[in-house]
């Protein structure tokens, strides 16, 4: 086997009712009970217009030589309904963009449910039209090389974040957050648990009705020194 020369055709699939779950759930509000430490990095930014606000799919990886886009065409071909084709470049490698208008528009007829990329993009000017979930680290005009190697459905970093093929990927307006598909119905479950908490606490600061003494006890715990005059006297 040709590691770094490859493609794997299957990957893990999750069943469709616990990807419309997570639908639901605000990316904050399932990172929140995972520890803080499943967002991807901020230059991943969404670039597109999607209809709706919280968007969700199955990781389709691909790991790719920076600046070539060879096995990101061959990814578009094997793409599914409710895939999420999520790019490593290499390290996010910033000089090339990966794809574009022409690209996206094939992407979208398949009917994916988006695209996470740790590199650039180019024709903007259309992505910001398009429903597809599109996240990027922003803009090039120059365009990539393909010339290969690569490997698809094999594990990845993006954005600072591993990924697996079949994970659950969750993306709203703050970003894009990774599932490990074989903690997905625990997450669920403590996500929704989390989430009926963080609406009660919404609730109660539109009411005026929220607690705020944490914070002073926490203060005295970590034995801030509190001074009743001001810095300068």
């Amino acid at each position: 086997m040709s590691i770094g020369n490859r493609i794997f055709l299957k990957k893990p699939e999750a069943p469709e009712e616990l990807l419309k779950a997570f639908s639901t759930i605000p990316c904050a509000n399932i990172s929140d009970t995972m520890g803080r430490l499943v967002g991807m990095h901020p230059r991943i930014k969404l670039q597109s217009a999607p209809k709706n606000p919280i968007n969700v799919g199955r990781a389709l990886t691909i790991k790719t030589r920076s600046g070539d886009n060879l096995m990101l065409h061959k990814a578009l071909n094997m793409a599914k309904p409710g895939d999420v084709i999520v790019l490593s470049n290499d390290g996010g490698e910033s000089y090339r963009s990966l794809i574009g208008e022409i690209m996206f528009t094939y992407l979208a007829s398949t009917g994916a449910a988006g695209i996470v990329i740790d590199g650039p993009i180019r024709d903007i000017d259309a992505v910001r039209e398009m429903e597809l979930p599109i996240y990027a680290t922003g803009t090039n005009p120059a365009g990539p090389y393909k010339e290969g190697p690569g490997e698809i459905n094999v594990p990845i970093s993006c954005g600072g974040i591993s990924v697996n093929p079949g994970d659950i990927i969750v993306m709203d307006a703050d970003g894009v957050i990774v599932i490990p598909l074989q903690e997905a119905e625990t997450v669920l479950k403590n996500a929704r648990a989390f989430q009926e908490k963080d609406e009660a606490k919404l609730l109660a600061a539109q009411e005026g009705r929220a607690k705020r003494d944490w914070v002073d006890d926490l203060i005295a715990k970590k034995d801030v020194e509190i001074i009743d005059k001001a810095y300068n006297e």
